[in-house]
């Protein structure tokens, strides 16, 4: 039974040392197994982020579109033409140069030019109630009106608009000054010179107060109420 002794204890060491060499392996290998379970993970999110980051700076670069700016009212802008002439556009337009659109239009009858300035007369007296008690009956009178010389300094036309000639005054379509006659009551009639430039000839072209025209021998003649 002595004899069997050393042959246990033989077994015994290596029992052991087969065991160290397992538990070693396997702690080595559950260190290999933890290291790749954190860094696979590490390494994904590495990977996506170079990729994102590789997309966004080679896609390409687009220039700035520029927003859509809102035009202050009453604002002058200065544009040039493709001929490199200068002019100047007002936004939004005065309620005299909507009124007068078709002003001095030579598709339409010349009657419509006095039409659509007694329409101007009529708003502007309706807008300016002050207005209405000046005695506004020459040609200047509602020249300065229409210009922004009133109380309001409201503006209905510009300086250069079609219906002024260069000294200041409300013109026909032939650039001859309109002649202005009131009849009280914020009634007025409207002549225009006509093509001879020259009233109280047969081609006048003459607006009552209420909207009718007068024509034939009535043209040369100076209105009666003219003289009263």
């Amino acid at each position: 039974m002595e004899s069997d002794l050393p042959h246990a204890a033989v077994g015994i060491c290596v029992a052991l040392s087969i065991f160290d060499n397992w538990t070693a392996f396997s702690f080595r290998a559950l260190k290999k197994f933890v290291f790749i379970l954190f860094a696979v993970p590490v390494l994904i999110v590495v990977f996506l982020v170079l990729t994102k980051m590789r997309w966004k700076f080679s896609k390409p670069v687009r220039p700035p579109v520029a927003s859509q700016e809102t035009v202050a009212t009453n604002v002058a802008v200065t544009v040039e033409s493709t001929s490199g002439s200068v002019r100047s556009v007002r936004s939004p337009l005065l309620l005299g140069e909507t009124i007068l659109r078709d002003y001095a239009n030579t598709n339409l009858p010349p009657e419509n030019d006095l039409t659509l300035m007694s329409r101007l007369m009529e708003n502007s007296l309706l807008l300016l109630k002050a207005a209405a008690n000046r005695p506004l009956s020459a040609n200047e009178d509602w020249a300065d009106l229409f210009r922004g010389k009133n109380a309001a300094r409201e503006e209905f036309l510009p300086a250069q608009h079609v219906a002024f000639n260069p000294q200041g005054q409300l013109v026909d379509r032939w650039k001859s000054p309109l002649f202005f006659h009131a009849l009280g009551g914020g009634r007025f009639e409207i002549r225009a010179a006509g093509p001879d430039q020259k009233l109280w000839t047969a081609d006048d072209i003459h607006r009552n107060a209420d909207g009718s025209f007068r024509r034939g021998p009535d043209l040369t003649n100076a209105p009666a109420s003219l003289f009263r």
